[in-house]
C-alpha cells in the first residue's frame, strides 16, 4: 500500500523533519521523507509505503494510522516552537516593555498556557489533542497541510487561547513590578522612621483579630492598632491597618506569634518590608493566648 502527504512550511522544515525522522526510527513508520524547497518555502513530501498493507478493506484504517502520527508531529512543531514565535511577535508590539522582560513574560505565558490558566492538571495534554484533532479534520480533507496556513486561518481558538495567556502573564508581571515597587516605598519609609518601641510582638486570635505587645509583654493594641481600626477598618481591612500600624511603629524587631495559615499574603508583605527585623516565634507563653 502507498499513499503519500505533503506538508508544506516557510519557517518549521528542521523541526518537523527531525520529529518525523524521530517517530519513523522509533515506530518504525514506512516513510520516506522528501525535502523540496519552492522559494522560501518547503515542501515535505511524506511518502508512506507499507507493503504488510496488502488488503484493500485495510487501507483507509492504515492512512488514518499514518496521518495521525503526522497530526501528532505537527502539533508538537506548533507547541514548541510557533508557540513561543508568536508570544515574542506579541512582546514586541508592546513597546512599553523591555527586551530584557520578554524571557520572563514569555517563561509566564506558556507556564499558563501548560497550567490552563488554572484548569486541571494534564490541560497541556488536553490542548495537544485539540491540535491534533483539529489537524486530522484538515488531513481527512486534503493529502496536502500548510502549517503557517492553518495557523492563520483554521486555529483561531486555539491562537486566541495563547493571546489570551500572554495578555494574563502581561498583568501578572506588571502587578509584581508594582508591589515590588511598593514594597520599595514601604522599606524607604521604614528606615527613615524613628523607631516608637525596640521590640513588637504580633499575635492573632482563631477569629483573625491581631494584638499587639511591648518587650515586656504588655498589650498595647490600643495604641498603634485599635484606635485607628474604628475609623479606618472599612476603607482599609484590619489587614491593611496591620501593616499601617506596624509601619507607623516602625520598631527596631517584630516577633510574630501567629500559627495560621489564613494570612500568608500579609504576613509576607510584613516580612517584605521589615527583612531581618523579622521573625518567627516557636512557642512561648505568649503564643498560649491565641
Amino acid at each position: 500500500m502507498e499513499h503519500s502527504v505533503q506538508l508544506g512550511t516557510q519557517y518549521y522544515r528542521e523541526s518537523i523533519c527531525a520529529h518525523l525522522r524521530e517517530l519513523r526510527d522509533q515506530e518504525e513508520l514506512p516513510v520516506q521523507i522528501i525535502e523540496l524547497q519552492q522559494g522560501k518555502r518547503w515542501i515535505i513530501d511524506c511518502q508512506f509505503h507499507d507493503p504488510t498493507s496488502e488488503a484493500t478493506e485495510n487501507e483507509d484504517t492504515v492512512q488514518k494510522i499514518h496521518r495521525y502520527y503526522l497530526a501528532n508531529v505537527l502539533a508538537d512543531t506548533i507547541l514548541h516552537h510557533w508557540e513561543k514565535d508568536h508570544v515574542v511577535k506579541i512582546l514586541k508590539k508592546r513597546h512599553y516593555l523591555q527586551q530584557e522582560n520578554w524571557q520572563v513574560l514569555l517563561n509566564k505565558a506558556l507556564d499558563h498556557l501548560n497550567r490552563g490558566l488554572g484548569q486541571v492538571r494534564g490541560y497541556c495534554v488536553n490542548r495537544k489533542t485539540n491540535l491534533v484533532t483539529q489537524i486530522l479534520s484538515c488531513l481527512d480533507d486534503r493529502s496536502v497541510f500548510d502549517i503557517e496556513g492553518f495557523l492563520r486561518f483554521r486555529a483561531k481558538d486555539y491562537k486566541n487561547e495563547v493571546n489570551k495567556a500572554v495578555e494574563f502573564a502581561i498583568d501578572e508581571y506588571i502587578i509584581e513590578k508594582e508591589y515590588e515597587e511598593f514594597i520599595q516605598l514601604l522599606k524607604n519609609f521604614v528606615d527613615s522612621q524613628k523607631p516608637k518601641l525596640d521590640w513588637l510582638h504580633v499575635g492573632m486570635t482563631p477569629q483573625g483579630k491581631f494584638h499587639l505587645y511591648n518587650k515586656e509583654g504588655i498589650k498595647v493594641t490600643h495604641e498603634f492598632l485599635e484606635d485607628y481600626q474604628l475609623d479606618n477598618v472599612h476603607e482599609l481591612g484590619y489587614e491593611d491597618l496591620l501593616v499601617s500600624a506596624l509601619i507607623a511603629v516602625a520598631p527596631r524587631q517584630i516577633t510574630l506569634h501567629i500559627r495560621y495559615d489564613g494570612y500568608k499574603d500579609t504576613l509576607q508583605t510584613i516580612r517584605n518590608v521589615f527583612g531581618d527585623r523579622v521573625q518567627d516565634c516557636q512557642g512561648c507563653s505568649l503564643c498560649e493566648k491565641f
